[in-house]
């Protein structure tokens, strides 16, 4: 038996530094998607809104987080192997597996190495 479900909406608020960004990259893989001006979003008469922070998921999130989660979206957005960044910053690949992991800390000259290498902020590594 064939179910189909019905395409959900996606409500989000985009603000800050690289919001315009996020949305032209929306824009060009989803042109369907709708931008609604701010004056448009959240009234009294619409669905109740609330802080993503406020939320468990997100609270779920924040809990289990840690700086080695953030060095492997980093890495994986270059597009890099462990051994690949392990020849960039010099950081053997068991260290960087263990990083990742979460199962080893992150130190402030090991923090420096990764985000010269990832061209990131040293803060993305130090907890």
């Amino acid at each position: 038996m064939l179910v189909a479900e019905k395409t959900r909406h996606i409500n989000a608020y985009v603000y800050g530094q690289g919001a315009e960004f996020l949305v032209e990259t929306l824009r060009k893989e989803i042109p369907s998607l709708e931008i609604l001006p701010e004056e448009a979003v959240a009234t009294d008469n619409d669905e109740a809104y609330s802080e993503v922070s406020e939320s468990e998921w997100f609270k779920d999130m924040k809990r289990d987080w840690h700086p080695g989660k953030t060095l492997l979206i980093r890495r994986e957005n270059k597009g890099w192997t462990q051994a690949e960044l392990s020849a960039r910053t010099g950081i053997a690949i068991p260290n960087v597996s263990l990083m990742e992991a979460g199962k080893r800390p992150i130190g402030a000259r090991t923090a420096k190495k990764l985000a010269d290498a990832l061209g990131c902020d040293v803060s993305d590594f130090i907890a």
